[in-house]
């Protein structure tokens, strides 16, 4: 986002162009059936969709889709279960899903449990309950908002053999910081300041 608006071909372009390793896009399940590209509920005129992005990202690029509802659990649900099964038909195990909705990542393990799946989050939920859910929902990794990650949730996490990923960070002090504690993937909309390696 620091380069050209989110969730367009032209941000995706530009992950690709700075070496990104992978670059995260946000999908929701519109009422005609398809998998469309849009920070928010989709509207009028948003066309972008799921397939596209992972076309021009395919060999490129890792992405992780954003699982993307509003109000409705049966809706998160049908929303991971499509999404993860149109990634299965790719076969690209390059992608996979994250998500803020417990639902649509169970929608996803049940309908392909060979995709991967995050958990979003932007609180301070118990770590030890935190951790155990993970493990029970067969989780490769959480997904934390900047604000809540510490030192000793990125070392249980990895004791739980989970990956963490930590979003959005910009400041290049605290990106160092996060390198140092050991986070495996930063998110930011300045990627160029995130070390490789």
């Amino acid at each position: 986002m620091g380069h050209a608006p989110e969730n367009t071909i032209a941000s995706f372009q530009k992950a690709i162009e700075l070496g990104c390793d992978e670059v995260e896009t946000d999908v929701w399940l519109a009422a005609d059936g398809r998998l469309l590209v849009t920070h928010d509920r989709p509207g009028p005129g948003v066309s972008l969709t799921l397939d596209e992005v992972l076309d021009l990202c395919r060999g490129r690029m890792g992405v992780d889709v954003e699982l993307k509802c509003e109000a409705s659990e049966d809706a998160a649900l049908e929303t991971g279960r499509r999404v993860a099964r149109r990634i299965a038909e790719r076969g690209d195990g390059e992608v996979y899903v994250s998500s803020f909705w417990w639902p649509a990542l169970e929608g996803a393990r049940g309908t392909a449990p060979e995709v991967r799946r995050a958990y979003l989050f932007a609180s301070s939920p118990r770590r030890e309950t935190l951790l155990l859910d993970a493990r029970e929902h067969g989780l490769w990794a959480l997904h934390p908002n900047r604000a809540y990650v510490t030192p000793d949730l990125v070392r249980d996490a990895h004791g739980a053999g989970l990956a963490v990923q930590v979003w959005t960070v910009d400041d290049p002090e605290e990106i160092r910081r996060f390198v140092a504690w050991g986070v495996d993937g930063i998110m930011s909309d300045f990627p160029e300041r995130v070390p490789k390696g």
